[in-house]
């Protein structure tokens, strides 16, 4: 059974500076002792849909809410949502590679951790075998990488206390198959862990590993050398700094090409703030207002909120004092690096995102109504039984934007660890950002859409995805203002599914323009969710290219096919989708 409820526009939302509280969303409504906030398209539909863990010591349900055209439909009745226990963080990432995104949930208090695997029909079937649910943990969260690069996504689960408090590392063996880890440094260390990330550091295409670790502890940093053989980096500024650490979040503040982190610490601690300068050599940063303030920080999260072509961030604070009953709000943070030409953040003192009190443990950044600009959920947990709250982006300012989903074919189907790079031209200057797919971005909070802000740029002058597989793709041109997907294949996806407008009929349409040099678009649409298939054949009936081959939602697309490097003649396209099937020539002159 599934509950709508439909917010109110007027006077039903408060409204700030930048953001609107949607406070009759049932996101807004429910609440708990809430822990993780995951963005992710569990259905499909080319629209971000949200979880939300909660994690009362003596157990709760955890919230999955469906995405409908920017309205959100609580899902009740599926084992996803109908577990009752004490949880913490959650990752998603399609470790089957079937197309369809699964998730595991880690728990604390002795409890065992979950794994629950997406039938693509809107429902969740809990796995019961497996090394992962059968170990009692106290497991704070956890994030899937690849570090191997065989093209299924591996599981790293932090822990914070119980027998040993050592993490876990599972490597999947494909078809479902995982085995854990029990040598080598990660297996032989304890620690009191909070965050993970897998993060390629250093540019060699392998998931390097960084955890953070609680009662003034140093960070665990865990170099990737391939073939599953890691070291531990011990003379870094990142693990010798020893703080009540919970969150690190990685992104390219400074848009030089390399990722640097912010490190969250809690117990009235200042956080950290760490420059990447390339090859694991890093600078913390001093004197900045995003370093310089103590406070009781969970998770930080970057993202660009307005739009300009650099990293904002978003800082998360709860649990102040012994009694925990000292209430506490939110941090924001502006870039100032577009505006000034030099890297410093200014503290965003008003607006709802700033003044909401309680304590917000996770929150994700996710532009959920696809207008391009980033929302936001937070899951609080005051009294662990707070409300948790959506906030709309509406600030408006024109600026341009894109949003990107990769989806691997060598790599794994997730594109976790794809890196994609940008050149745009803003204000007249080419401006270069980048930014990397992720099963964790800071503690208890994902979100595997990658979105740019484009400040006035009119076109997308280049644009480079890198594959964990090894594989680069190159594109030029690309219009700013959408939703794209970008497929290991080749592809890129327009994706302007036209979820108002009811399509009674399977069509395709004829390329466009027709004749073409060396580059043209093929649309088609169908009316319900389908298994699509989209190929490219020559006049002799080779496969040249496939387009598409996935579960897609009923709605209108539109793909770029590239003849560049093709001989002139006559090409054909075909698309099938559940069985039914259609042909249209196209001709390549030169």
């Amino acid at each position: 059974m599934a509950i709508l409820l439909i917010f109110i526009s007027g006077s039903s939302l408060l409204r700030s500076q930048d953001f609107i509280k949607l406070e009759q969303s049932i996101v807004s409504i429910d609440s708990g002792a809430s822990r993780g906030v995951n963005w992710i398209d569990y259905d499909n539909d080319n629209d971000l849909d949200l979880f939300i863990t909660n994690g009362r010591q003596g157990g709760e349900y955890n919230y999955l809410y469906r995405n409908d055209n920017g309205i959100f439909i609580k899902i009740e009745n599926d084992p996803i949502v109908t577990n009752f226990l004490p949880y913490d963080g959650s990752s998603w990432a399609d470790y089957d590679n079937d197309g369809n995104i699964d998730m595991c949930v880690v728990t604390w208090y002795n409890r065992v951790n979950q794994l629950y695997k997406n039938f693509g029909d809107g429902t969740f079937d809990l796995v019961m075998t497996g090394p992962i649910t059968t170990l009692n943990t106290y497991s704070e969260t956890c994030s899937w990488g690849d570090y191997d690069n065989d093209g299924f996504v591996d599981l790293f689960i932090t822990n914070s206390a119980g027998s040993g408090h050592r993490n876990l590392l599972y490597k999947n063996n494909g078809g479902g198959n995982f085995i854990r880890i029990d040598t080598g440094v990660i297996f032989s260390q304890t620690a009191f862990s909070r965050g993970v990330n897998w993060i390629d550091i250093n540019g060699d295409r392998l998931p390097d590993i960084f955890v953070c670790r609680e009662n003034n502890q140093n960070e665990f940093l865990y170099r990737n050398h391939g073939n599953g053989y890691f070291t531990e980096i011990t003379n870094s500024p990142l693990t010798t700094n020893g703080g009540e650490s919970w969150s690190g979040s990685w992104g390219d503040y400074d848009n030089d090409g390399d990722l640097d982190v912010l490190v969250t610490n809690t117990g009235n601690q200042r956080n950290f703030l760490f420059r990447n300068d390339g090859d694991f050599n890093f600078t913390k940063i001093l004197n900045d207002p995003l370093v310089d303030e103590p406070g009781y920080h969970s998770v930080g999260g970057w993202g660009d909120y307005d739009n300009d072509g650099d990293l904002d961030m978003f800082i998360s604070q709860s649990y102040k004092g012994p009694s925990f009953t000292e209430k506490l709000v939110n941090k924001l943070y502006k870039n100032k690096l577009m505006e000034t030409g030099s890297v410093s953040f200014e503290k965003i003192n008003s607006g709802v995102l700033v003044s909401d009190s309680g304590y917000t443990f996770g929150f994700a950044w996710g532009d959920f109504d696809n207008d391009g600009d980033l929302d936001l959920a937070a899951a609080n947990t005051f009294g662990e039984n707070q409300k948790n709250a959506l906030y709309r982006n509406e600030l408006n300012n024109g600026n341009k934007w894109i949003n990107i989903k990769c989806t691997g074919t060598n790599s794994n189907k997730s594109g976790i660890g794809a890196k994609v790079k940008i050149k745009a031209t803003i204000n007249g200057n080419p401006v270069y950002q980048m930014r990397e797919v992720s099963g964790q971005e800071g503690y208890c909070s994902q979100n595997q859409i990658l979105h740019f802000g484009l400040g006035n740029a009119s076109v997308i002058d280049s644009l480079k995805v890198e594959w964990p597989s090894g594989a680069d793709q190159h594109f030029t041109n690309i219009p700013v203002n959408q939703n794209i997907t970008i497929s290991e294949n080749g592809t890129v996806i327009s994706v302007n599914n036209i979820k108002t407008e009811v399509i009674n009929n399977f069509k395709l349409f004829q390329n466009y323009p027709n004749p073409f040099n060396p580059d043209t678009r093929i649309r088609f649409q169908i009316n319900k969710n389908s298994k699509v298939m989209l190929k490219i054949y020559d006049a002799l009936g080779n496969e040249v290219t496939t387009l598409l081959n996935d579960t897609t939602p009923a709605g209108e697309y539109e793909f770029d096919f590239k003849g560049k490097g093709l001989s002139s003649g006559v090409y054909f396209y075909k698309l099938t989708a559940d069985g039914i099937s259609e042909t249209k020539s196209m001709m390549l002159i030169k």
